[in-house]
């Protein structure tokens, strides 16, 4: 790959980004190493790891503490050197972010994966870890716990020291000697605990003196009575040097002994940390993993420059090969052709270094063997030469080089000397690059370039778009058009004299004239066809609008009529629920009729009387008497149920419906389907009444439904009720057991909507607690 192109296109810059994003040395001397690859399985495998590392980033962040370079620490160490505390707390520290990393790839990464697979390179050395962590502290002091003699060793030491502090302290608080002192403290000289004489007094404190002050006036005298506390002292701290140096010895070997595990650990921790730095930094950007063909073809959607910020820079889309490998983009100057060739090389060299690119999903880009770009002044007044010789230079190395599997960017091609000769030589160059199958983009202002793109098969006209309403740059690139240079306009943007301007409109050929207008007239039907077009999507997405406007209408009716269907089977189960309630009074009534020795023939009357069919929708049941009003119902009065085609007696009111007693059971009607009778209603005068009246009078307080099914003891619940309601009973328990909790719950469901609780309860401990419920009858 050409670095001269690869600085000229600053990737650089981006290999800067991404040592930010790495977490350890490591992984930025990886970063530094980054060069873009040339071989698509190499490519392919780089992006994978990318994918692989933008997807973990997604969920969750894997641990890097302490993952310093412990390199030089390993090297030693294998070598037999002995490390130093610091150096055993740096691979403490790396052993355990060894462990920690390697524990939450095997747990988060996909077994197979390249992250899982390089997990498996860290080190997991648990009791390596736990020996340095208690031999060594973070500031590289050896810990009493390294050894249990170091430990006796230092209590030694500490009990001398003591000792001789106290001896020392006897001395200088003693009025014998502090005469001789220059002032009453202890000191230190050459490791020896001394006292401060005076020089004078030397001949009255026996000792070694062991310094002078600087004038002489203080001698350090080390009294005879310490020295033997002294000598001990410094013996047992020898002792202590040499344990500690065992020790450190010991440790350093026992690395040793792991450096090969260590240096693959070190390399893994590299490999990792800039992986998930590519992935850190594409996540930044906001890129996205583009296809790697196999071919030449090159397709950049909405790319941006990732060096320009995400604000400011303008999108463009290029595609290259295909019907066309040679792309030549014209248009003005400030109009970004030159941003447009920074942008499509710097992200071909990124995408053949694994990172993702600020792009919008469906782009491709194909592995280039070299990226030549001629971009900028190659004016040097050191190396003689001029613009045009600097260009020429260049182009030179680039036709020299140049395969068919290479991507040149070309910026000005031609320019720098005589517009004819640039021109004709500028043509010849991109026919010599068609002919080796190259893939170019090429920026220039020459018409005669503009006419080449449009004649010659293999190459396309392509222009940056100019607003020539506002006289400003849109940055768009039109490809398939070429675009003017807009000279005239820019200059007088910029304040040109407008006179001048005409007067150099009057001195261009005829033929360039006439090239500007077709220029200008193709630029206005670009544009038109482009309105039309939006026009035209605008229509599309109205319609798309209303078609998912009625979609949604017929959604609704779709769950009108589901709701309405919903409701006609709750009224036809409710109904159910009543004839099945009365089915089971007239069976009732039938048994105690046997029991009793009741007319057979008159209940049976009574039964098809009861169990005759509801009156259907077109044929209204008719009742005598007339409707009532809610206001003058009294409890007690006589009313007929339509519904059930039963007389029964008022109850109470309930919101909008009333509560109406027929036979033994109680229940809730709407107004409109109740008739006022003429006399209250009475039991019959037979036995069956008699019968149930008794049955109520002795209503038991407690009903027992376990083992009954949810739907069965509502309805079993439902009668017992309202009979005890009718004993007048205040206080009901209701025994469902625990069990999985499910006829309980469908109990408590069922009492909280009847009309004849007005309060329920688990029961106490000593009622049974969670397998009774205890509920509270309304007064009448």
């Amino acid at each position: 790959m050409d670095r001269r192109s690869m600085q000229i296109l600053e990737l650089d810059k981006i290999i800067a980004m991404l040592r930010e994003k790495c977490a350890t040395s490591m992984g930025r001397e990886r970063a530094d190493a980054l060069f873009p690859r040339t071989d698509r399985e190499e490519v392919l495998d780089l992006h994978a790891q990318t994918r692989e590392a933008v997807e973990l980033l997604g969920k969750e962040t894997p641990p890097l503490s302490g993952l310093t370079d412990i390199g030089p620490e390993i090297s030693r160490a294998g070598k037999g050197g002995t490390l130093d505390g610091v150096q055993l707390h740096r691979v403490a520290l790396f052993l355990r972010g060894s462990m920690q990393l390697k524990r939450f790839l095997d747990a988060k990464a996909p077994p197979e994966s390249w992250l899982f697979l390089a997990a498996q390179g860290l080190a997991e050395l648990p009791k390596l870890e736990a020996q340095l962590r208690q031999a060594v502290d973070g500031e590289g002091n050896v810990l009493d716990s390294a050894s249990a003699e170091l430990r006796n060793l230092r209590r030694k030491l500490e009990a001398a020291r003591g000792r001789l502090r106290e001896r020392l302290d006897a001395m200088i608080k003693s009025p014998a000697l502090q005469k001789y002192l220059q002032e009453p403290l202890v000191t230190q000289r050459n490791g020896r605990y001394c006292l401060p004489v005076k020089s004078e007094w030397r001949a009255q404190v026996p000792g070694v003196v062991h310094d002078q002050s600087a004038s002489g006036a203080t001698l350090f005298i080390e009294p005879m009575a310490a020295v033997e506390l002294s000598n001990e002292i410094t013996r047992l701290e020898k002792m202590e040097q040499a344990e500690v140096e065992r020790i450190l010895r010991e440790l350093s070997q026992q690395v040793g002994s792991h450096s090969q595990e260590l240096e693959t650990a070190l390399a893994a921790v590299a490999d990792i940390d800039f992986v998930l730095a590519r992935a850190r930094l594409a996540v930044d950007m906001k890129a996205t993993g583009p296809e790697i063909r196999g071919d030449n073809r090159l397709r950049l959607a909405q790319a941006r420059h990732p060096l320009l910020p995400a604000g400011e820079a303008v999108p463009v889309t290029v595609v290259l090969g295909g019907d066309y490998n040679v792309l030549v983009i014209t248009g003005p100057n400030t109009g970004g052709k030159t941003v447009t060739l920074r942008t499509v090389g710097l992200l071909c060299l990124m995408a053949q270094c694994g990172l993702w690119l600020p792009v919008a999903e469906g782009s491709f880009v194909p592995v280039y063997d070299n990226i030549f770009a001629d971009i900028g002044d190659e004016q040097s007044i050191e190396q003689s030469l001029s613009t045009f010789s600097g260009h020429m230079k260049n182009i030179i190395a680039i036709l020299a080089g140049a395969t068919g599997n290479s991507l040149v960017l070309l910026d000005e091609l031609g320019a720098g000397t005589d517009p004819a000769e640039g021109a004709a030589l500028a043509i010849a160059v991109l026919n010599q690059l068609k002919t080796t199958g190259a893939s170019v983009l090429a920026t220039t202002h020459y018409s005669e370039l503009k006419a080449y793109a449009w004649t010659e098969p293999g190459v396309q006209n392509a222009s940056m778009e100019f607003d020539v309403e506002t006289l400003r740059p849109t940055y768009r690139l039109i490809i398939g058009a070429p675009g003017k240079s807009n000279a005239f306009e820019i200059a007088l943007r910029l304040g040109l004299d407008r006179g001048v301007v005409e007067r150099a409109k009057t001195l261009l050929h005829s033929d360039v004239l006439r090239t500007e207008d077709v220029l200008a007239s193709l630029e206005a039907q670009r544009r038109q066809t482009e309105r039309e077009l939006a026009r035209a999507r605008e229509e599309r997405e109205q319609a798309e609008a209303l078609r998912q406007n009625y979609e949604q209408q017929l959604a609704r009716l779709e769950q009108k009529q589901e709701r309405l269907w919903q409701k006609a089977v709750e009224e036809s189960n409710e109904l159910l629920r009543r004839t099945r309630l009365q089915a089971e009074e007239l069976l009732a009534e039938l048994r105690a009729a046997e029991a009793q020795n009741v007319n057979i023939d008159d209940l049976a009357r009574r039964v098809r009387e009861g169990l005759k069919p509801l009156p259907g929708p077109g044929l209204p049941k008719v009742a005598d008497g007339s409707p009532p009003d809610p206001g003058d119902l009294k409890p007690g009065q006589s009313v007929r149920v339509l519904s059930l085609d039963k007389t029964g007696t008022f109850v109470a009111r309930s919101g909008d419906e009333a509560i109406v007693q027929v036979g033994i059971m109680k229940v809730n009607v709407k107004f409109e389907d109740l008739r006022l009778v003429s006399a209250p209603a009475r039991p019959e005068p037979d036995k069956v009444s008699g019968r149930v009246d008794t049955g109520i009078a002795s209503i038991s307080p407690q009903i027992d439904l376990r083992g009954k099914l949810v739907d069965e003891a509502c309805l079993e619940l439902d009668r017992y009720l309202d009979a005890a309601l009718l004993a007048g009973l205040s206080q009901v328990h209701i025994i469902h057991g625990k069990g999985t909790g499910a006829l309980g719950r469908g109990i408590r469901e069922f009492l909280r909507t009847h009309s004849a609780v007005a309060d329920f309860r688990y029961g106490s401990a000593g009622e049974g607690g969670s397998g009774v419920t205890v509920a509270t009858i309304k007064s009448q």
